[in-house]
Parts: structure tokens; sequence; C-alpha cells
């Protein structure tokens, strides 16, 4: 399925709610409430026999009495009562089918006959489903979004602005989907396309990683899946994007009882981790351990610039942390090379100049408690000049990172030098906002030294493979 195959998903002109309602404590009335509240400007639908007005908008008591086509029509109806819906569906013509009940093939026998059967209705209509047993999708762009909504009466926690970025990200799980756009739009990252993908009857990971490879709006695709379903074709699609775009992937059940767990969970069969991590590996995925390094190596990646090699110059304001950030590079892989002669001579002219006759200038700078009045200007140059002699600069600092000037003034730095800057606070569970402002700005920011040098690491590597 080409690009312009799944606009009408992420970009629907016409949505029709199955199951809307006027309780915003059942997903018909959260899912309405979003679409209000968030501005959706394509045509909006709500269905429910029960109901001839919901939130202000005319309801309808069937699909079939919407008049005009229908793009894309969400179901949050129970799972028994999805197969008529989707005969309605079919004989509409919807594009797409989001398709939020569970109840279907990952609850045993009977679910799997019903999730056959309602697959049959579709097919009959041409109709492409999402899930079944999903959470939809969260497009920024079309102002859509049916992924944050869980308990969202009073978890006010996942009520967030519609902010468009680059970061495209399709799961399995509906946990991990929110749970990656929440806690990486709190890194800083800012997303173009999302999709819960569920059961993954029919779309499956292969075609959003084919779609985001060729989407103009997204530069990072990650991914969470439990099973390899259309393996194939997947590390087939994977392999012609991963070049241009980095792919990072976070497979869950390596272990038995993870695995048990995923054949509950989206009814995924889950092999041997050994052979996933060298299929992955051949189609150049890069895969992540966890979620955490998931949304490490994604902040890692909206660095506007590949480094050209793994040498990093890195720069702190006190001992332990060059200890520190010299053992996690090198223990990374990374090469931290003493600086040439000339480079170091310059940082000591420069740094005698302003009073700080302490600091050492190997490799790690260490500033050694400069002058806190001018630690601003001394970090920037003194990163102007290590740039010269590395390929990465790594910033361990005590200044504050919700400064937004510094923050703008350390980004034009890197358009100027033209290679990756990575920032490491000193106080990070005091410096969290921070780490979001530097991100946004292409500057990736880490709360350890030695999770900036895993992902500096693989960034490295990534560009090397892309070279050769």
């Amino acid at each position: 399925m080409m690009k312009e195959g799944l606009e009408s998903l992420f970009n629907p002109s016409s949505l029709a709610l199955i199951g809307a309602s006027k309780d915003v404590w059942k997903s018909g009335g959260m899912f309405l409430k979003s679409f209000l509240d968030y501005g959706f400007q394509g045509q909006l639908y709500p269905v429910n026999p029960k109901e001839s007005e919901i939130m202000g908008l005319k309801t309808y008591p069937s699909l079939l009495d919407i008049p005009g086509e229908i793009d894309l029509a969400i179901m949050t109806i129970p799972a028994k009562a999805t197969l008529e819906a989707m005969t309605e569906c079919a004989r509409k013509g919807v594009k797409f089918v989001v398709i939020h009940s569970a109840g279907f093939s990952e609850s045993g026998e009977e679910g799997k006959e019903l999730e056959t059967r309602v697959m049959e209705s579709a097919r009959h209509g041409g109709v492409r489903v999402i899930g079944p047993n999903c959470m939809g999708i969260y497009s920024p762009y079309a102002r859509l979004n049916t992924i944050l909504l869980l308990f969202s009466p009073f978890l006010t926690v996942v009520d967030m602005p519609l902010e468009v970025g680059n970061v495209a990200f399709v799961g399995q799980s509906g946990w991990a989907s929110e749970t990656f756009i929440i806690s990486g739009y709190d890194r800083g990252l800012r997303f173009s396309r999302v999709s819960s993908s569920g059961n993954q009857r029919d779309l499956g990971t292969a075609d959003y990683l084919e779609y985001f490879g060729a989407d103009p709006k997204t530069e990072v695709i990650a991914a969470y899946i439990e099973g390899l379903k259309g393996g194939r074709r997947l590390l087939q699609v994977a392999g012609e994007i991963s070049r241009k775009k980095p792919i990072i992937i976070w497979k869950g059940g390596k272990t038995a009882a993870g695995a048990r767990a995923a054949a509950s969970h989206t009814a995924s069969l889950a092999g041997s981790d050994q052979i996933y991590s060298g299929l992955l590996k051949q189609a150049g995925i890069i895969r992540a351990e966890h979620l955490e390094e998931l949304i490490d190596l994604a902040v890692a990646f909206t660095c506007p610039r590949l480094p050209s090699g793994n040498r990093v110059g890195i720069l702190v304001e006190a001992g332990g942390g060059a200890v520190a950030a010299a053992d996690a590079c090198e223990g990374s892989g990374l090469e931290v090379a003493t600086l040439p002669r000339e480079t170091q001579e310059e940082l000591k002219d420069y740094l005698m100049a302003i009073s700080s006759p302490l600091s050492v200038v190997r490799n790690p700078v260490d500033l050694i408690w400069p002058p806190f009045s001018e630690l601003s200007r001394i970090l920037l140059r003194c990163l102007e000049i290590m740039a010269k002699a590395v390929d990465i600069l790594l910033m361990v600092t005590y200044y504050p990172l919700t400064d937004e000037s510094f923050a703008d003034a350390i980004k034009e730095l890197r358009q100027r030098i033209e290679k990756p800057i990575f920032v490491v606070p000193s106080y990070p569970s005091r410096q969290s906002e921070g780490l979001g402002i530097y991100t946004q700005r292409g500057i990736p920011a880490f709360p350890t030294p030695e999770r900036a040098a895993k992902a500096i690491s693989v960034l490295a590597q990534y560009s090397k493979d892309i070279q050769g």
C-alpha cells in the first residue's frame, strides 16, 4: 500500500462515529468530545439510533442514513455488534474503519470466528480495517485523536495540545502507544502520525512503515511490535526505507512469560528472540530493548545532523561528570581521544583570559567551577573550539536548561558548526522540562551520561551504515 493509500485514514475529510454517546465516561462520548475540543476540520457524523442530537451535532440512526461519502468510521460498540456495523460500512463504501472493541481473536475461538466474519464483510466491500482491539489513530496535522482519551474526564494529564512534529509511531499496544506519546512529548518529541494497530487483522506494521517512509512530514519512525505478522513484507519495506529514515523498533514478548502475554493481548505469536534480532538488523532496523530506550533513540534522531564519525568531545564543569561521561562514551564504543595540541592551546588561552586557570583541556574538557556569571558564554566558546577536532559534542552542565535564550544560542552554534550537540543536565530530576526544550531545538537532551552515550553510539553507527 503506497503513501496515498493511507491519506484518508490520517487526513479524513469525513468521519462517522458509530456508537456516539452523550456520556463522556463511555468511549463514544470521549471520542466525540475529543474531536470537538481539538477542532477536527472534516465532516463529523455521530451514529446512534437512540439519539437525534449529541453535543450539538445531528445524530444519525444508521451509517446508511449519512449523506455523502465516508473516509473513516470509528466503532465504539461491543464486539458482538461490529459485524452488522461492518456490513453497513461495506454497503456505504467506507474507506477505513477503526474497530476499537476488544473480544476478537485475542479472546479465544469464539472471538476468532467473529473476527473472521467481520473481516470477510470488510473485504467484500473494499473496507480497510485498523484493529480490531486497538485505540486507533493520533494525527496532529488533522487534529484527530482517538488514543489519548482513556479516563480523560478525570486524568487531565493526558490532555495536551496537538502540536505537529516529525516522529511517526505504530504500536500493537494501546498502552505502548499512549505511553510513547505522553513520555515522548515530555522529552520534546512531536508527532506526525501515530497508529495503535491492535490485532492487525488487515492493516499491519508494514503498511504503516511504507506510508511513513513516503510521508514528507515524517523523518523518524518508531514502532512497538509483539509478533512479526507479515514478516517478509515488513522486512522488505523496512530495508527500502531504513537507509533514508531511521526505523526504531521495540519488540515485546522476548521471554516465555512475555510471549504468553502477547498471545492473550493481540493474538501475536512470538518466536526466537535471537532470530528476530538478526532479521531486524538485516533490514536496517534499530532495535530498542524497552520503552525508555525507544524514546531515547527517537530523541537522538531528532538531531538534524548525523555525525561523520564517532569521536566525542566532552565538556563539563565538574570532575565527576567528566569521569562518568568518559566511561559512558567509551563503554558504548565511542572514541574519547585527547584533543590535538592546537585545540588544547586555544582552549587554554581562552580560559586563562577569563580567570579559569585550573581547567583541564585534554578531553573531557573540565572547566572546574568557572565564573557562573560568564558560564553561558564560556560553554558556547569552548564547544565551538572543541568542534574543530571531534564529530559529536556532549555537554554535561549545571546551567539551567529552562533558559530558552541559551538553548537558542546552542541551536545557532549547532547550525554553524554542522555537528550534533547532545546535552545532559547535572540535576536531571529538577531539569525534566528543560530536556524537552532542547530536544525541540534539535539538541537531544538526556537525563544521564549513560543514556546519552548509548544514543550517540546508535546515531554514529546508523550514520556509518548508511554511508557505507
